[in-house]
């Protein structure tokens, strides 16, 4: 039954229009479809889902394959199709991206900001991996706020606030917010402030998760130029 949810989710955001906001909705249901499986039975359990697609969708075909982390790419002539899902013991991570094929032009500005956010993420999964497979690992003081801000990030555009509070705890939540006010997420930090008040309620924190999504804070940025991270 997964993967005739996954094909007929699949199929409406490869017949959506890039960057809408459908397709937009489509992705996060299929990012939260993939947390799911993942999360019951395993990257095993993600696999199996994506081969019982068949024919019914456009073909997936296994770009990346990795310890623990997969990547399943589909071109679609001036579209691409790519899922990611990532996983250990300790740490879960899907993502869906959904784009023109056409490199856009992007200007002086826009290469730097995106060659910083580039070196945000991919410290960051450098550290989670390192952290999570070891307790005891300790990490640098710019580590914890790329980590903390990191798993924030990931675990609130899969499953918003309510995801992220069941995951992680209240006590990490606490030293997120920290960590948030530290490098100037102010936005973000009062959301999380929000989610965190005992008189909050689930359709409140859902109203948070909207608010997220909508106009989101570029943490990358933020905190890898706090830490003086180099792209």
């Amino acid at each position: 039954m997964t993967s005739v949810r996954l094909a007929r989710l699949l199929g409406t955001l490869t017949s959506s229009r890039v960057s809408s906001r459908q397709a937009g909705n489509v992705k996060a249901q299929i990012e939260h479809l993939l947390m799911r499986t993942v999360t019951r039975g395993g990257l095993r359990a993600v696999e199996q889902t994506i081969a019982g697609l068949g024919t019914r969708v456009p073909q997936l075909a296994l770009a990346a394959k990795q310890p623990g982390r997969r990547t399943w790419r589909a071109d679609l002539g001036a579209r691409t199709l790519e899922m990611t899902v990532a996983a250990n013991r300790s740490y879960r991570m899907t993502s869906v991206q959904y784009r023109s094929s056409a490199l856009p032009k992007l200007t002086p500005k826009q290469r730097r900001i995106q060659a910083v956010q580039q070196a945000f993420y991919v410290r960051y999964m450098s550290i989670g991996q390192k952290a999570y497979a070891d307790s005891r690992y300790r990490l640098a003081p710019a580590d914890r706020l790329i980590l903390l801000i990191g798993e924030l990030e990931a675990d609130v555009n899969n499953g918003g606030f309510d995801q992220y509070l069941s995951n992680k705890g209240r006590r990490r939540a606490c030293a997120a917010l920290t960590a948030l006010r530290t490098v100037g997420a102010r936005r973000t930090a009062r959301m999380l402030e929000k989610a965190l008040a005992a008189t909050s309620t689930t359709a409140e924190r859902s109203a948070l998760d909207a608010s997220f999504y909508r106009v989101p804070e570029d943490l990358a940025t933020l905190t890898a130029r706090h830490v003086r991270l180099k792209s």
